[in-house]
Order: structure tokens, then sequence, then C-alpha cells
């Protein structure tokens, strides 16, 4: 399932999600998730009847142009429009009846602000893996993978969940930052227990002990994964914070929107 919005800037993101589907041999579906006012805004701000108004013929447009694409191309399409906090709540449930969800870069949504609410949602709640895929990538088999590892829950997911796509015999570099010896956690050798777990299952396996320096975790992960040419980059997600907000733990709003390798994050 790719998840796009009503804007005009996912042009490239719909190619490159089609591309990517046509190369897994995948089912594509094409979520357009439109987010109506509630009536208290359409009353503060704007006639509430015209306003209503604006946004259904947006979402009808982007339906029309994206359907006729849909039947060229051979994908679904599917059209979610409700209030913010309702469609908050629809969009993980409805990925969990697709394998994986695909989001594109921030850039190519007209609504960064919504994007990064429904990313956080589906990513926390809707128990799909997700990729954010870069502009313009062209799809290839999974040979390299660069999994961020903590040994938690989530990064266990997210690695099960990639393991799904990679190569037999697949290069695995398994990188763990700042990492601590632990009797709960990493163990007496923080990487190795889930080294040997993969080694057994016939995958070429690294570990890399890597420092932040007082470096964001996250750039540290990308900066490897791209400087040593990963294809894919898998990250646990967690929700860690107790206030309204949904943050992904260990995950810089940077990642989220977008890197220059994809990344799969699973929770």
């Amino acid at each position: 399932m790719a998840i796009v919005d009503t804007g005009d800037e996912d042009e490239q993101f719909l190619k490159d999600a089609r591309e990517f589907a046509r190369f897994h041999d995948a089912h594509l579906t094409v979520a357009i998730l439109s987010a109506v006012p509630t009536p208290d805004y359409a009353m503060a701000y704007a006639q509430p009847y015209f306003l209503l108004a604006d946004y259904v013929e947006a979402a009808e447009e982007k339906q029309a142009k994206v359907t006729r694409l849909g039947e060229r191309d051979g994908f679904e399409v599917r059209v979610l429009s409700d209030e913010s906090d309702a469609l908050l709540d629809k969009a993980p449930v409805q990925a969990r009846y697709a394998d994986l969800v695909l989001f594109g870069p921030v850039d190519a949504y007209g609504n960064a602000h919504l994007r990064r609410r429904l990313f956080e949602n589906i990513a926390l709640s809707s128990g799909r893996p997700v990729i954010v895929l870069p502009a313009q990538w062209k799809p290839r088999s999974f040979a390299h993978l660069a999994i961020g590892w903590n040994a938690t829950r989530e990064a266990t997911r997210a690695l099960g969940d990639a393991l799904k796509l990679v190569q037999s015999g697949a290069k695995i570099d398994v990188l763990v930052v700042d990492a601590r010896s632990s009797t709960k956690g990493h163990g007496s050798e923080p990487g190795a227990d889930i080294a040997r777990n993969l080694s057994r299952h016939g995958f070429d396996v690294t570990v890399h002990a890597l420092v932040s320096e007082g470096e964001n975790q996250s750039a540290v992960l990308v900066d490897f994964a791209r400087r040593h040419r990963a294809d894919l980059l898998v990250i646990g997600a967690s929700a860690h914070s107790r206030l309204r907000e949904l943050f992904l733990g260990g995950v810089t709003h940077d990642l989220v929107d977008g890197a220059p390798i994809p990344v799969l994050l699973g929770n």
C-alpha cells in the first residue's frame, strides 16, 4: 500500500511505488488520504460549506487522476476522507490489510504535517512494516542490509520484516551505537547474539560497534548505510513519549522525512 494525499507533488513517488511493486511482483494499492476540516475550524476560519466543498472537490480530482493511472498500470485505488483525528485512526487499520506500507519523501506530499502524523500512527500502531522510498530510487534486490540493532522488541520485528525481502545469503551489517553490555539486552557482547542467529540462516553478517560522539544515533546509522552502500536501512520504531504527540524512538524527523536510501521501520 502506497500512501498519498490530495496534493499534486507525488507524481514521482507514484512512479516509484509502481516500479517497486512490479519489481517484487506485488499487488499495489494506492491510498489517497484526505483530511477535511472539523466543523469548529470551518466556522472559525471560513464559510463551512464552501470550505468543505473545496476539500471534497480536491479529493475527487485526485481520485480521478490516480484511478486513470491505476486502470492503465493495474493497481487499486482507495480514498479515505474524514476529519484529521478520525483519519489518523482509520489509516493504521487500512494498513493492516497490506503486507507493506510505502511512503515517499516529505516533498512528495502537499500536507507535510498530515504526512508526519499519518506516518507515525501507521508505523507505531498498524503492525505492518513501513518503508520510506527516496525520490527516483531504482528498485533492486535487497542484497545488503544495515540493521540498527538495540536488542528491543521493535528492532527484532523490523529485522524479521526485512528478512522477508532480502536475497538468500545477503550481507547484513549489524550496527550497534553506543551499546553497553547488559544481562537484559545486548548480553556480554553487543550484537554478537543476533549475528550468530543470522549466520545460522546463511547470511553474511558483520557487527559494527559505532560511537555517536554527540551526533544523533539515526544520523550515524544513515551515514554508515550510505557510505557502505547498503540497499536498505532497518530500524525499530517505538512510541516512548507519554505526551499526546507520538515520537519515533531514536529516529529523527529528518530520517522520517526521507533518507538517501530506503528505510524500513517495524514495530
